[in-house]
This record gives C-alpha cells, sequence and structure tokens, in this order.
C-alpha cells in the first residue's frame, strides 16, 4: 500500500499535464517528431514528480492543518521514505536527460536546482514564489521547443502557461491561509488580504484572455485556432473571473477550472496550433 500513497503524493496528474506539454512544445516547431521528444517527455515527468514529493515533504506541518488526509500528515509514509523516494526520481531523470545531449543535461540540473529553490526558500516568500512556480510550469513547452532544436516556437504557449499558474497560484495561497500563517508565509493574501489577492488573479486572467488572442494578430497558427480558444478558453475564462469578483467562496471551484483549462489549453494548442 505505501506505493499506492507515494503515487498518490507524486500528484502524476500534474506530471501528465507537464509531459503532454513538452510534446505540445515539439509539436509546435513544426518538425518531425523524433524519439527524444518522448524521452523529454519522460524526463519532465519525472522531475516534476520529484519536486512535487519534496513540496509535500516541506509542507508536511502546514498539512496537518491544510489537508491533513495528505499521505505525510496523515502517517501513510514517513519524511524519510519521501526523502529517498523524491531523490531517486530527480536522479533517475537527471540520468534520462544525459541521452538528450549536454544541453538539455545542464537544463534539466537547472531546473532540478530552481524546484529545490523554491521548495526550500522562496514557497513562504510571496510573489516571487508564485512567479518563479508560473515559471517553471510554463518551461516544459520550451523544454521541447529545445528538445527540436527551435524554442522561439514555444514562447507564446509559455506565456498562456505562466500567466495561467501565476493566477492559480494566488488562488491557492488564499486557500491556504490558514496553514500558512503558522509557517510565518508572507503571500499575498496575508500580506494584503483576499480580496486583493484576488483582484490581482482576475487580472491576470483578463491579461491571459489577451495573450490567446496574439497568435491570429501575429498570423500564427490555423483557422481553427481563434474559434477554438474563444469558445474553450476566453468564455470560461469570464465567467471564472465573473464567479470570483461575486464572491470569495469561489476560489475553491476557480482553482479546479483553472487545472481544467491546463487540459483544454493543450488540446486547443494541438488542434489550432498545429499546421
Amino acid at each position: 500500500m505505501k506505493i499506492v500513497y507515494f503515487v498518490k503524493l507524486l500528484r502524476p496528474l500534474n506530471g501528465i499535464i507537464a509531459g503532454l506539454s513538452v510534446l505540445v512544445g515539439g509539436l509546435l516547431t513544426y518538425e518531425d517528431i523524433s524519439g527524444n521528444v518522448f524521452l523529454a517527455c519522460l524526463v519532465c515527468f519525472l522531475i516534476i514528480s520529484a519536486g512535487n514529493a519534496m513540496n509535500d515533504l516541506v509542507d508536511s506541518e502546514i498539512d496537518k492543518i491544510n489537508r491533513p488526509t495528505k499521505p505525510i500528515p496523515s502517517g501513510k509514509l514517513t519524511k524519510k521514505e519521501v526523502i529517498i523516494g523524491s531523490t531517486v526520481l530527480f536522479i533517475i531523470g537527471i540520468m534520462a536527460s544525459i541521452l538528450l545531449g549536454m544541453q538539455m543535461l545542464i537544463i534539466t540540473c537547472l531546473v532540478s536546482l530552481l524546484i529545490i529553490i523554491y521548495n526550500f526558500n522562496l514557497k513562504r516568500k510571496g510573489i516571487s514564489g508564485n512567479l518563479l512556480v508560473a515559471f517553471l510550469s510554463g518551461f516544459p513547452f520550451v523544454y521541447g521547443g529545445i528538445t527540436m532544436g527551435k524554442p522561439i516556437f514555444t514562447i507564446i504557449p509559455f506565456l498562456f502557461a505562466f500567466l495561467l499558474h501565476f493566477s492559480r497560484e494566488i488562488l491557492k495561497d488564499i486557500e491556504d491561509m490558514v496553514g500558512d500563517k503558522t509557517a510565518n508565509s508572507i503571500s499575498l493574501p496575508i500580506k494584503y488580504g483576499n480580496k486583493k489577492a484576488i483582484r490581482l488573479a482576475i487580472g491576470i486572467l483578463g491579461l491571459l484572455i489577451l495573450v490567446t488572442l496574439l497568435p491570429p494578430a501575429m498570423h500564427l497558427y490555423n483557422r481553427f485556432y481563434l474559434i477554438s480558444v474563444v469558445i474553450c478558453i476566453d468564455i470560461p475564462m469570464c465567467v471564472i473571473m465573473y464567479r470570483l469578483l461575486k464572491s470569495e467562496t469561489f476560489v475553491p471551484a476557480a482553482n479546479n477550472w483553472l487545472k481544467l483549462s491546463m487540459v483544454i489549453g493543450l488540446g486547443v494548442l494541438v488542434i489550432g496550433g498545429y499546421r
């Protein structure tokens, strides 16, 4: 049963979304997909999973308040077991990246280092931590582009993911306020209050909607992109923004909808971005 709890700790859906983002990043270079892209997807999945396990390790005391049913605070896994598991995943991911070449090895090591810095230093530092998570969440697209040798084609999807995750991280901080206060966190909701944090999150989502309209303005992607992004992303985002503006109680639901939007967004990029 230990393995079941460890898999739960890894939050595999996050790793799968990140791996698929690498694949989509590769597709958007308009080159023939090579086996290296699929290996890069695996590397990304392993590194993200290792980071998620480390994140739960660092949050173990706070989660006794915020999420007591998680594997560590509930006693299903020990801290030592999580440290070993996370370390093994980091090592396997980094070693696998060797097969992608020296450049990808260096990038994988740097990303791993940023994840560690976030978990042990920036996690409680408010907006700087939010920005780093947003960067790391958007980077899989670029990782796929670098694997194919054309990262410039992945800048727009990186911006999409960056803005979506930036907004979601702020909303997640609102959900975690009670536990975060016990860890002396200086998250935006704690420092400035929920209303200002929600307004900022709404503003970022508004900016995301504007950015999604850039490809047609720049004559990028195919004719299906505009209609699919407006129907599947922009209109739902407007609904989320409106609901957040009306009530703070919508924050947990907004977080779930934004996570779903990540998956839908990948589909929109494949349908509308690939030509």
